[in-house]
């Protein structure tokens, strides 16, 4: 059953990258403003067609404004500071930064120093798509999110400083969609803080993470430390945390005892050093469907009674942890722990 479920989780990371760079599902209306960036562009080029491709992608987002699309083709783009995205689309003329018809943009980020000043993307705008990019070697965050109903999917986030993408600082109503982050390590605290995904340190509501997959970072898959609001969370996967001082968890869902009710339906966590689904001082009601906990040193750790009401697990399995699962306050239904 481990072999089967193995080759599922290859089989579903090969197909998320080979359709990572063939994203065609956000389209564009008639009246939007195409640009075109090439590393081998001139920014004197008007930029309009990818025969005529403005060289910086700085320089065409200077130009961007509700609606406008920019189109990166394909190569290595390389920056030595954040990329920060501060201007607003709106909800039907969002600000769109999306690979060209199968081209393999790459943001390379390898000339910032590892500092929590140098993300990747930062974001504190709102009504932004990401999509269809490879971004790595980010001297902090490889995308930062503090704005408003920005979506970022089809990307993948590697060997980052910290967090591959964190939201924080009040973000709101984002949605993260197949994007996978994987192999992010802080080397300053020794694996620390480094997590795949967080959604943390005071975000806003209506924030939903689905078909994501978080893989050998050096923290934790998912953290939503001190979050302040609930998170939504279909079908990701935490899979083999924990390097250095890092926590190992897959999915800490909770901390600092704010009351949180989180929602995780259709996870997994495999492999992760210390815990796959954790509370972590959670005083919230937890809501789990369908999730699976396999090969943790913990499956399921869910040690205290919440606040109010009782924490929820349907349909969850916990498979050959090393230790045994541990929940408290609970209404289990069609479960399979090792308690």
């Amino acid at each position: 059953m481990k072999k089967v479920k193995r080759g599922i989780r290859i089989l579903t990371a090969c197909f998320m990258l080979a359709g990572l760079f063939q994203f065609n599902e956000i389209s564009a209306n008639a009246a939007t403003t195409y640009y075109y960036v090439s590393p081998s562009g001139n920014d004197s080029n008007n930029g309009l067609s990818k025969d005529t491709p403005f060289k910086n992608l700085t320089y065409a987002l200077s130009k961007a404004s509700a609606g406008t699309t920019i189109f990166l083709l394909n190569g290595t783009y390389n920056f030595s500071s954040p990329i920060k995205l501060t201007s607003s689309g709106t909800s039907s003329a969002p600000i769109k930064i999306l690979n060209y018809n199968g081209h393999t943009p790459v943001i390379d980020f390898s000339g910032e120093s590892e500092s929590s000043s140098n993300r990747g993307f930062q974001i504190s705008g709102n009504y932004w798509v990401l999509a269809g990019l490879k971004i790595q070697y980010a001297g902090d965050n490889g995308i930062y999110i503090s704005g408003n109903y920005n979506r970022i999917q089809d990307c993948y986030i590697t060997k980052c400083c910290d967090t591959g993408l964190q939201m924080s600082n009040g973000a709101s109503y984002n949605r993260i969609t197949r994007v996978t982050s994987t192999y992010n390590y802080d080397s300053a605290t020794n694996g620390e803080n480094a997590d795949g995904f967080a959604a943390k340190l005071s975000i806003g509501p209506g924030n939903v993470f689905e078909n994501c997959i978080a893989e050998h970072n050096s923290d934790d898959g998912f953290d939503f430390y001190y979050a302040g609001n609930a998170v939504s969370v279909y079908n990701c996967q935490a899979n083999y945390s924990g390097v250095g001082d890092g926590n190992g968890n897959g999915f800490k869902v909770g901390g600092n005892y704010t009351a949180d009710n989180h929602y995780l339906e259709g996870c997994s966590a495999t492999g992760n050093k210390l815990r796959g689904f954790d509370q972590n001082n959670n005083t919230g009601y937890l809501t789990l469907v369908g999730c699976t906990g396999t090969g943790n040193y913990v499956n399921f750790y869910f040690p205290k009674a919440p606040s109010s009401g009782s924490h929820k697990f349907t349909d969850c399995i916990s498979v050959n942890g090393k230790s045994k699962d541990k929940i408290v306050g609970a209404t289990i239904t069609n479960c399979s722990f090792n308690q």
